[in-house]
């Protein structure tokens, strides 16, 4: 048995159903056979694999797929927009429905969605190219709904919430589908008009002018298929952010942010955008609990030193060619409690005088596993690895000197140093790496921290065992400052 295993990166599905129109408040569920094979679509032509992907759509076209559904709830936006035409500006109200995801953005927590097909048989090498189209779409619905699907291949039969049935009583929803292939081919014989599809690929392919211009009702070669559920798709559930346990060792540690931004700050300018992410993570948790937050401000009531407890706030250009940040992880060895994650949940947009306004979409919140890789939305920063190198440059701590004849706090000991303070065993080698590292901003505009020489560099060191990121050592590193990247991650 083989199928689609779809995780929504945010929590949300944005989708209506074909016989709806979008302003009518209704959302699908489960996303249609029908969107599901217009992704795999566009991904295969994406990835220049058209041409051998055709005979794979013959067959998934074959039947509708059945699926396995997480917990969800239906939810809703509205606006009031106003018309741009007319003279004075009458505002209509847009609805934006949507299905909410038990477990969110909370990777460790989050569910999918599985498109089984039961009595398909592909071969091995159908199979390998059915992943890497799968692999290769960055949304299932309206672009809104980030999504990450992969392959999956096991024996699930019975364990179906949802699945075609156009006879029994039970609560059912109406999807988009594929006609038969017997059908269609009865029908495309008998169509005389040259812009009839003539092939399950022309359907999956059809352009929506096509079919308005011929005066159509519905997409050649698809029709609507009744699926049932064995349980109610939208059971009340508690919200999983309450039932997540808050102890030390459970809480999540990491948060993941993409930017939104027609112009991407520069890689150089990483202490400015830390300390603007640092402002709006401060500023809603003052919202959310009346005080900033401990593990955002580093401020701690008790007298015990906790300087590395906190969280690092690493911008970072991952999926950005040009050295323009694009992603903001922030870090923190204590974790985020229930009230730091709304704090996060809340932060979507940076002001200040570091740049001009960033959007902000939350990826996901999780732990260092869930992030490592060199895959969207995953970080080269969290990566398991035995060599790093310097992403940003490293900035000493502490004056180099000669003690009785002996170089003491040179920076490579100063290197080592950080990462036993990190938790992180002493690397093998230590090995200066060549760079611009001149060019970026080394100091912070506000706030102090122990400082040695205004030298910047950049450094390679390679452990005897792969280690977990982050790696963020010297002057600035809660603010971006001494960040090393997985090399192994780069290469992937």
């Amino acid at each position: 048995m083989i199928g689609l295993d779809v995780h929504f990166l945010i929590g949300r599905f944005h989708g209506n159903p074909w016989q709806n129109a979008h302003n009518e408040g209704v959302a699908e569920w489960p996303p249609s056979p029908w969107r599901l094979l217009r992704a795999l679509v566009s991904a295969a032509y994406d990835l220049g694999v058209e041409g051998q992907a055709r005979p794979l759509f013959e067959k998934l076209s074959i039947a509708p797929p059945s699926y396995q559904l997480p917990a969800a709830r239906q939810a809703h936006t509205r606006h009031y927009m106003p018309a741009v035409d007319d003279a004075k500006h009458k505002k209509t109200k847009v609805f934006d429905s949507f299905i909410v995801i038990d477990g969110g953005s909370f990777l460790h927590a989050s569910q999918t969605v599985k498109a089984w097909w039961p009595d398909l048989s592909l071969s091995t090498d159908e199979r390998a190219l059915l992943q890497r189209i799968a692999r290769r779409i960055a949304y299932v619905g309206r672009a809104e709904s980030w999504a990450e699907v992969d392959f999956v291949s096991e024996d699930c039969t019975g364990a179906f919430d949802c699945w075609p049935d156009e006879t029994k009583a039970a609560p059912s929803t109406t999807l988009m589908a594929l006609e038969p292939p017997e059908t269609f081919q009865t029908w495309a014989q008998q169509q005389t008009s040259s812009d009839a599809p003539r092939s399950i690929w022309d359907v999956l392919t059809f352009d929506g002018e096509r079919y308005r211009k011929q005066g159509w009702s519905k997409v050649p070669g698809t029709r609507l298929v009744r699926y049932i559920f064995g349980r109610p798709p939208f059971e009340a559930k508690s919200p999983t952010a309450r039932t997540l346990s808050v102890t030390p060792k459970t809480r999540p540690t990491v948060a993941r942010f993409a930017i939104r931004s027609a112009v991407h700050p520069r890689l150089q300018d990483v202490v400015l955008i830390a300390e603007r992410m640092r402002q709006g993570l401060m500023s809603q948790s003052k919202k959310v609990s009346g005080d900033a937050r401990p593990v955002f401000s580093g401020h701690f009531d008790e007298k015990v030193v906790r300087q590395h407890d906190h969280a690092f706030i690493l911008p970072s250009a991952d999926f950005n060619d040009e050295g323009r940040i694009d992603t903001i992880t922030v870090t923190a060895k204590m974790g985020f409690d229930l009230e730091d994650r709304r704090a996060l949940q809340q932060t979507r947009r940076l002001f200040g005088h570091g740049g001009h306004v960033l959007d902000l979409v939350l990826l996901g919140v999780g732990h260092a596993a869930d992030f490592g890789g060199a895959v969207a939305p995953y970080s080269s920063l969290l990566h398991l690895a035995t060599t790093w190198e310097s992403l940003t440059p490293f900035i000493p701590t502490r004056h180099p000197k000669i003690v009785r004849g002996t170089e003491v706090d040179d920076i490579p000991s100063q290197l080592r140093r950080g990462c036993t303070q990190l938790g992180l065993p002493e690397p093998e080698s230590v090995e200066p790496l060549g760079g611009e590292w001149h060019k970026f901003r080394r100091r912070r505009s506000d706030g102090g921290g122990r400082r040695g020489p205004d030298r910047s560099c950049g450094f390679r060191i390679v452990f005897s065992s792969p280690v977990r990121g982050p790696i963020v050592l010297g002057y600035g590193a809660h603010f971006g400052l001494g960040a090393f990247t997985a090399v192994e991650a780069r290469r992937q």
